[in-house]
């Protein structure tokens, strides 16, 4: 959709250079001379940013802001003001400004914060659609995405779930394999059947013999009763192996005679029994690879590989990052756990910058601890965890050293004076060093301008273009000497 800016000021000047700097971008300008004007466009159309004068007749771009921003209007805002007093600005920032640009502004820098704040727009009308809808769209059992590569996986567990055959199912840690693996056997005509899961990765040989296979009383030391192995408990469902890429060689030969023939025997014992199991395996390691390097036996590969799922990471998958978070925030909200309501832009312009090596499960986490520190009912960056949002410190900006990360700080007199030396500075080096030119930029008088220049220790001379040297009237060629 084409994005629609209203250019609010009084001066016929500036309205159509506001247009000439912004249609190069593709957007849609409209220019209005007041404030007034302004909020009655704002109530009948709609616009997706507002760049506007502080100061007009009637309505005052302060008052403008404050009307948008009482009616909850969802529309950025960007405040032109060409004044010397700087706490005007800052109060419109305050007041919800998404930012302030003073005047004579650079048409580039103009450009970058209008991309940036349109790009912040469109970031917060997604959080409060998934916010009003929720997410049941794109719910698929117990998971939630709307990615195009999640969306084939829902489709084929949708095909290979009522077939009974054995599933492979690989993905990086986190990505979300036992959900993939419970969807599969929700989609079984076995499901009513139980579902059994195992870790092959935390147990060591004899442990995970026993705890496939059970054991006898007896068949070992401390065995002081009968034990009843996963594939037994698992008979007439489904099993799930997970990380089967751990599972030891020596244990490779017996797995496979079950897959085979759904027999075994208990350890320590002689009955064979006989069992009706769906066998899913999940694994982080990529099982051909294994297989390649002798640590996974060719045959029991293939038995286990007849359909395979692959999981995207989510690095892969940026598009479902807003939703999951809204998934898990609107868990804990069910749950009784957190207060918590939305999740701000700045938060959600984290999250989408993290790479997220531990994938769902480090998001799911990240969000538990944010809820967990949230003071306010809006989770914001700073609740995230460090790992997932660096802090970042200040950052020189155009207008003053302000934290783009935080929330914008207390006006105290240490911030106004950076603020008005900033200002002064670039009104200095736009008029060559001229007070009286500054003096009538800023609509202060000259003795007050002089007096701002010796209270922040601005010289205006160093501003002043170098006098160009006088030319020097080329030499004479030297006339050679010659001979008598």
């Amino acid at each position: 959709m084409k994005r629609r800016i209203l250019a609010v000021d009084d001066q016929e000047f500036n309205r159509n250079h506001l247009r000439m700097v912004l249609e190069v971008d593709g957007y849609d300008i409209e220019t209005v001379p007041d404030g007034r004007t302004a909020w009655d466009e704002l109530r009948t159309r709609k616009y997706h940013l507002v760049i506007t004068d502080l100061r007009m007749p009637e309505l005052s771009g302060l008052d403008l802001l404050a009307r948008v921003r009482d009616e909850r209007l969802p529309v950025g805002m960007i405040v032109l003001t060409a004044f010397g007093d700087p706490t005007e600005a800052l109060r419109a920032m305050k007041a919800g400004a998404d930012d302030f640009i003073t005047k004579p502004y650079d048409p580039e820098r103009l450009r970058f914060l209008v991309k940036r704040i349109l790009e912040r727009r469109e970031l917060i009308d997604e959080l409060e659609q998934l916010r009003k809808h929720a997410t049941d769209s794109y719910h698929f059992h117990t998971m939630v995405s709307r990615s195009p590569k999640m969306r084939k996986v829902f489709d084929l567990i949708e095909q290979v779930g009522p077939i009974g055959s054995t599933v492979l199912i690989q993905g990086e840690t986190g990505t979300g394999k036992e959900l993939v693996a419970r969807a599969v056997h929700a989609a079984d005509t076995r499901r009513n059947g139980p579902f059994v899961a195992l870790n092959c990765a935390v147990l060591n040989d004899s442990l995970l013999e026993s705890e496939l296979f059970g054991h006898e009383k007896g068949a070992f030391t401390g065995a002081e009763r009968r034990k009843i192995g996963r594939f037994e408990l698992a008979n007439g469902g489904a099993l799930l192996l997970d990380e089967a890429g751990d599972i030891p060689r020596s244990l490779q030969s017996k797995l496979l005679r079950v897959l085979q023939t759904g027999q075994f025997e208990r350890v320590g014992g002689t009955e064979t029994i006989q069992v009706d199991v769906r066998i899913i395996a999940a694994s982080h390691k990529i099982l051909e690879d294994e297989m390649k390097a002798g640590r996974f036996r060719p045959d029991l590969y293939y038995r286990l590989n007849v359909i395979r799922i692959d999981l995207p990471p989510l690095r892969q998958r940026s598009e479902d990052i807003p939703l999951l978070a809204m998934h898990f925030l609107q868990q804990h909200r069910s749950e009784g756990l957190t207060k918590v309501t939305e999740i701000a832009s700045d938060a959600m312009q984290a999250l989408l910058r993290h790479t997220w090596p531990g994938n769902v499960r480090e998001l799911e986490n990240a969000i538990k601890a944010g809820v967990a520190l949230a003071e306010r009912s809006t989770l914001r960056r700073e609740d995230l965890p460090e790992s997932v949002a660096p802090r970042v410190a200040a950052t020189h900006r155009d207008n003053a050293l302000i934290d783009i990360n935080r929330p914008l700080p207390e006006l105290t007199d240490e911030l106004i004076g950076q603020v008005e030396r900033e200002y002064f500075t670039r009104l200095l080096s736009q008029y060559r060093g001229n007070v009286a030119q500054c003096a009538r930029h800023c609509g202060l008088s000259r003795r007050s301008v002089t007096q701002k220049l010796q209270k922040y220790a601005l010289e205006r001379t160093a501003f002043k273009s170098p006098r160009r040297a006088p030319r020097r009237p080329a030499l004479e060629p030297l006339e050679t000497p010659t001979a008598d």
